[in-house]
């Protein structure tokens, strides 16, 4: 075991971890994340774009936010 690993890290609610723990939260985050339909990703992200463009002091340009086009509107 390498003494990095076993480094003491403070996180978000003053929880301590060791470097290990947080890499393999965040490693199991990622698998996580990667087994969500790429329709669901695209969704988030547009909600994402949503929350930004609020948030924005009115003195910065606001973002484009994409359109999403379900395929079953095409056939109208």
């Amino acid at each position: 075991m390498k003494k990095d690993e076993e480094k003491k890290i403070i996180t978000r609610g003053n929880r301590i971890k060791t470097r290990r723990e947080l890499f393999e939260k965040k490693e199991l985050f990622h698998k996580q994340m990667a087994k969500i339909p790429f329709e669901r990703k695209i969704q988030m992200l547009v909600h994402l774009q949503e929350i930004t463009n609020t948030i924005l002091p009115s003195s910065k340009k606001k973002q484009a936010v994409w359109k999403i086009i379900s395929k079953s509107s095409d056939k109208s």
